[in-house]
């Protein structure tokens, strides 16, 4: 079985393509770098607290693109 990788065909696939790439950086080398200090916050290292706001970012994000994309 031949693998292929289908390019989105509406603007509604592109956002959604981007806001998938955004989060995934968010989640990468050079935004950690910025977060791993010796900080606390609200009882948490900084970068535990950056961990879990990426948590419920990367789960609105998908909540939105199942609205945009009428999955309900």
């Amino acid at each position: 079985m031949k693998a292929t990788f289908k390019r989105p065909k509406t603007s509604k696939g592109w956002l959604s393509l981007g806001l998938i790439a955004f989060i995934i950086l968010l989640g990468s080398w050079p935004v950690i770098h910025l977060f791993n200090r010796e900080v606390i916050v609200f009882g948490l290292p900084l970068l535990m607290v950056w961990s879990i706001v990426l948590i419920f970012l990367t789960t609105f994000t998908m909540l939105f693109i199942n609205k945009i994309g009428g999955v309900d």
